[in-house]
């Protein structure tokens, strides 16, 4: 049992070792532009996982992020290492990540809510339009009746 003890103190200790964290690189990201980066990583992620389409058509969208702000994979692996090992900076830059994903969502939210109104007035203009050709239809079909009853009256008062 006294063996037991010694082999779990000894872990422990071993385990409480200093934790080595991440040297700054020399291509380090800087902060404002790794909140923009992680922003388009989060979208991207959730295009590839809602959207079948994304995901079958073989488009590499962490390239195309790489292209877009004009980093590599390594240098972008290694900011986020760095800025993952500060975790208050690291926070305050996922608050920044979750302000510029909700104004987003909100301008995304009134794109879609002009789309929906359009569309109504869409809609609507078409009922009214084929109202519209009913309602001729219809008056055209009663000119018809009224001048087959035209006739008939005359014949009605000529026996009379």
């Amino acid at each position: 049992m006294k063996g037991f003890y010694y082999i779990a103190i000894l872990f422990l200790a071993i385990g409480c070792q200093s934790v080595k964290y991440p040297e700054k690189p020399d291509n380090l990201i800087p902060q404002d532009k790794m909140v923009q980066v992680l922003t388009e990583v989060y979208l991207s992620n959730a295009a590839r996982t809602n959207i079948r389409k994304v995901r079958e058509s073989g488009y590499k969208l962490d390239s195309m992020l790489y292209v877009k702000f004009d980093i590599d994979s390594s240098q972008f692996a290694k900011s986020h290492a760095y800025y993952s090992a500060n975790i208050e900076d690291y926070l305050t830059m996922f608050d920044n990540v979750k302000l510029n994903l909700e104004k987003i969502r909100v301008g995304a939210d009134s794109l879609k809510a002009v789309y929906t109104k359009r569309k109504k007035i869409k809609d609507s203009i078409k009922k009214d339009s084929l109202r519209a050709e009913e309602m001729k239809r219809l008056g055209d079909s009663l000119d018809k009746k009224s001048n087959r009853i035209k006739p008939l009256e005359k014949a009605t008062s000529l026996a009379n």
